[in-house]
């Protein structure tokens, strides 16, 4: 019984491995770097709406603790979340020709400016709104 060599060898050259392995690090890196820019978006938008959960709440308090008045002021959430808020007049143009100083309802608006982080890592979330405030309600509840 004699014993033959096949004559074609079968498997992989050199080159084809290193070719493979080549794009397969490739893809590799690519998967990595989309998964690193899905975990910072992902953490940014944990951010964003832990802010807005901060300010809804701090916009639900504008004129039920006190009277609306127009000013500035801040404070701190907690000891990552910074707020600003400044509370304005808001003039409405009524196409009807009514005198708005008639009214005894006044609008206000409302910004509210959360901020967070640290440097150039500093971000912030903008939340505007417009309130009203009866000023005369209190005359009209001792009225009745």
């Amino acid at each position: 019984m004699t014993l033959h060599a096949p004559r074609s060898q079968q498997g992989f050259t050199l080159i084809e491995v290193m070719a493979a392995f080549a794009v397969f690090a490739l893809l590799f890196g690519i998967t990595l770097q989309i998964l690193s820019v899905s975990l910072s978006n992902t953490r940014r938008a944990g951010d964003f709406t832990q802010a807005a959960l901060w300010a809804q709440t701090q916009l639900d308090m504008v004129g039920i603790e006190e009277p609306i008045e127009p000013g500035r002021s801040h404070g701190r959430f907690n000891d990552t979340y910074d707020w600003q808020l400044e509370i304005e007049p808001w003039m409405v143009v009524d196409e009807r020709g009514l005198d708005p100083e008639s009214s005894s309802v006044n609008l206000y608006r409302v910004t509210l400016i959360v901020s967070w982080g640290e440097g150039q890592a500093r971000r912030e979330a903008v939340f505007d709104t417009l309130r009203s405030s009866d000023d005369h309600w209190e005359q009209r509840r001792l009225a009745r």
